[in-house]
């Protein structure tokens, strides 16, 4: 009743008063903040009457209490449950809880600070030296101390509510906070267990095989694959409700996928005269859309997740096994089926026993016969391959033989003991075989996408009509094969498990700091900065392969906007420079002394590397030559078939390519025959005999010229008597043809000349000269 108590001195205080209060007294001030402190008790109110959303907390803390207290009195004590299978398993939990009681504690904080706040707005009204005013007319009076006593009961609610919230927000972090603390002591403890783990991978941690006996173990067979698929099960119900948002996001990009690939596939049907051709340059996307969608998400998938149990991957990796196995079934020979068969069976076994927390003395004798069996299968392979015609994709022996060193390997670790490296390598002998083969499928399916989404808009996009998609799928292999090669790498380091020595190693090493002279820096920023170039000069590659200039034959097309290409691509290597320097955390000024060392560099020994990248500046703007015109340059002639920063290539049409410098291009004299038009005029010389009827002749031969198709009408042909040689009268035909086929048009023509002149009687001399022998006399 503190606010009762404080109410009524005041009034007592202040009909004392009220005779020294002024006329003129603000009653309207003191009325606009009784109101404000109503509305403002008000919101208190019912903010605290609706209460704050710890249902979750309160119904979760319980259980997640009772898991933390049995994992650490029953799990961590006993140290002989704890091999490496079990203390990553441990340590998914873990890190799940803990970041499940930091949002508890975010959440907490919140509301405590939200009641905080309205405890101060409550205790402030306390302080109100406005409500000390007393209106001096009675009957306002008695109407103000009505408003004081309703404002009490609203103050009362306010604090009581206020009070209750704040003991029950308390309560809850203050569980929290233990459960927090002890969870994040367990996860310090697992994680030191596991380096520990790690470091004595290679050390013997059972006996030999021959020397292994039943009663060596301390629980059955059938006892700890109970123990170990119950384990498996909580870890990965517990992780699958815990990770949601990923798995929503990996179903809202199956159905994007699914979505995209259809529709490309129903626009081409509806669309495209040649739908069944388009088709048939496809081999999984447009057969098997449903098989290509599962396959794309259930390979990328699970790099989204962080830190998943390894029943979760496996789970992944067992269904895009399976839909790979779909895929292929149909396009391997039958040996090479059932060597697939083989492996999903191997793999399949392998992934079961993977999940075992502990060994026994069935399983070490199951690992043995699963290891010869990956022996086996590897080797008929390799003798099957040698005789094969089926073309296998890059780096297949490779892999191959990778598979089969690892397979010795835990071969040899099961025999002596290394129990936990010999699974790890089992395992991954043979999964890094499926997962090549499904990275690579990957691949395909994805430019095979891509080719059909190209397809199915060239109708209605001009961008997508001009892209060339044998060009890009050339001028990008390379690149895709790199970062097939990077994701098999990751997924074989994870199934090794030593991907948590690799990336600390790595680490430490990037971010140790060196000095050189008064410099200091760190591989990373070296790293980084090297890494942010490459991909401005991928990126710069790829726009020269999406704006492709040829056509089929090897054709050169003529192309206005590669000036506008070569800019861009300027920009995006000048952009990636800057961008490499930022993120690398050089600073800029050290930019600038580079420039000015380049600057003196320039002054000496890079004069002409200069010149050439000033030069493809002012091509680009000047624009005296693009892509696809027919030039002379000096001796040689060609098409020009890309201008580069530095320099341009000019394709001959004997085959072979012309690198010219850029400034080449400016200084020496060029002669453009597509500068304006890609017309070119051919002058022909044909001559008749003596005594030849001219005007029929002339007549034939402007008939032919109007028959023959690819001789332009505008301007017009021209046939004129040109000569009267010893031998002949010369005819010269002049007309307009493309340059792009001017030969073979001139070879026509001189063939219908030769055939109608023929059949008309009209004689094409050949040189000749009379000689007169004069004999002399006897004496």
């Amino acid at each position: 009743m503190k606010f009762l108590s404080w109410l009524i001195c005041l009034l007592f205080s202040l009909s004392l008063s009220a005779q020294q209060v002024k006329e003129d007294t603000a009653i309207t001030d003191v009325v606009e903040r009784v109101e404000h402190i109503t509305k403002m008790l008000n919101r208190v109110n019912n903010t605290l009457r609706r209460g704050f959303d710890t249902t979750e907390i309160a119904e979760k803390l319980p259980g997640s209490e009772k898991l933390v207290n049995d994992l650490r009195n029953s799990v961590l004590n006993d140290r002989r449950l704890m091999n490496i299978r079990s203390l990553y398993a441990l340590q998914v939990i873990l890190r799940e809880m803990e970041e499940q009681h930091a949002g508890w504690q975010r959440s907490l904080s919140t509301y405590s600070r939200t009641i905080t706040d309205m405890s101060g707005k409550i205790d402030n009204i306390l302080r109100d030296t406005l409500l000390r005013q007393l209106p001096k007319d009675p009957s306002l009076q008695g109407l103000y101390t009505y408003q004081l006593s309703r404002l009490d009961q609203k103050w009362q609610q306010a604090d009581t509510a206020n009070r209750n919230s704040l003991q029950r927000i308390g309560v809850l972090q203050n569980r929290v906070a233990m459960n927090y603390i002890t969870i994040t002591d367990m996860l310090d403890e697992v994680e030191f267990r596991l380096k520990n783990a790690e470091k004595r991978i290679w050390t013997r941690e059972e006996k030999n095989l021959w020397d292994v006996r039943l009663a060596d173990y301390r629980f059955p067979f059938h006892d700890t694959f109970y123990i170990s698929f119950v384990a498996a099960h909580r870890v990965w119900d517990y992780y699958f409700r815990y990770n949601r948002d990923i798995h929503l996001l990996n179903l809202i990009l199956f159905f994007v996928f699914l979505f995209w690939l259809l529709n490309s596939i129903s626009r081409i049907r509806k669309n495209h005269p040649d739908a069944t051709g388009i088709f048939a340059n496809t081999k999984y996307a447009s057969h098997k859309p449903l098989l290509t969608s599962l396959i794309f998400i259930f390979t990328l998938g699970p790099f989204f997740y962080t830190n998943p149990p390894i029943v979760h991957m496996e789970l992944f990796w067992l269904v895009q096994t399976a839909c790979v196995t779909w895929v292929l079934k149909d396009e391997s020979p039958v040996w090479l089926r059932w060597q697939w068969f083989l492996l999903l069976f191997l793999y399949t076994a392998y992934a079961l026993f993977n999940l075992m927390m502990q060994s026994s003395f069935e399983e070490r004798w199951a690992q043995f016969f699963l290891q010869l069996g990956t022996l086996a299968t590897v080797g008929w392979f390799l003798r099957k391959q040698r005789k094969s015609t089926f073309a296998f994709p890059p780096y297949t022996r490779i892999i191959v033989w990778l598979t089969l060193l690892m397979t010795v390997t835990a071969f040899v670790c099961n025999l002596t003991g290394r129990v936990m490296l010999s699974k790890f390598l089992g395992m991954s002998a043979v999964f890094s075989l499926i997962s090549a083969q499904a990275l690579l499928i990957l691949m395909e399916l994805l430019l095979e996408t891509f080719y059909l989404h190209i397809e199915a808009n060239k109708a209605n996009s001009r961008f997508a009509a001009y892209l060339d998609f044998n060009r890009i799928k050339k001028g990008l292999r390379s690149t895709l094969f790199l970062l097939v090669g990077i994701g098999w790498l990751a997924i074989l380091i994870r199934n090794l498990n030593i991907h948590n020595i690799i990336r600390d190693t790595v680490f430490s090493f990037l971010r140790a700091e060196r000095t050189i002279g008064n410099t200091s820096f760190t591989f990373s920023s070296v790293f980084i900065f090297l890494v942010v170039i490459w991909v401005a000069f991928l990126i710069s590659k790829v726009m020269v392969f999406i704006f492709g200039h040829q056509e089929a034959g090897g054709v050169v097309k003529k192309y206005r906007w590669s000036s506008a290409v070569l800019l861009i691509r300027l920009a995006v290597l000048a952009a990636g420079l800057l961008l490499a320097f930022a993120a690398s955390g050089i600073p800029i000024d050290k930019l600038t002394i580079i420039i000015g060392a380049l600057s003196v560099g320039i002054g000496f020994g890079l004069q002409n590397i200069v010149n050439n990248l000033v030069s493809g500046v002012i091509l680009a703007f000047e624009k005296p030559v693009e892509i696809g015109d027919v030039i002379d340059i000096g001796t040689q002639h060609g098409t020009v078939k890309e201008i580069g920063i530095r320099a341009s290539k000019i394709a001959t049409v004997d085959g072979s390519e012309i690198i010219v410098p850029n400034g080449d291009l400016l200084s020496q004299h060029i002669t453009n025959w597509t500068l304006t038009n890609r017309s070119r005029r051919v002058e022909l010389i044909i001559g008749v005999a003596y005594g030849s009827d001219l005007k029929k002749a002339s007549e034939l031969l402007k008939e032919l010229l109007l028959k023959e198709e690819g001789v332009q009408s505008v301007p017009v042909p021209l046939v004129l008597v040109h000569e009267l040689n010893d031998s002949s009268i010369d005819f010269r035909i002049l007309f307009w043809a493309d340059i792009g086929t001017w030969v073979i048009l001139k070879s026509s023509l001189l063939l219908a000349i030769y055939t109608a002149f023929s059949e008309q009687g009209i004689e094409i001399p050949f040189p000749q000269s009379d000689i007169h022998i004069k004999n002399p006399p006897s004496n």
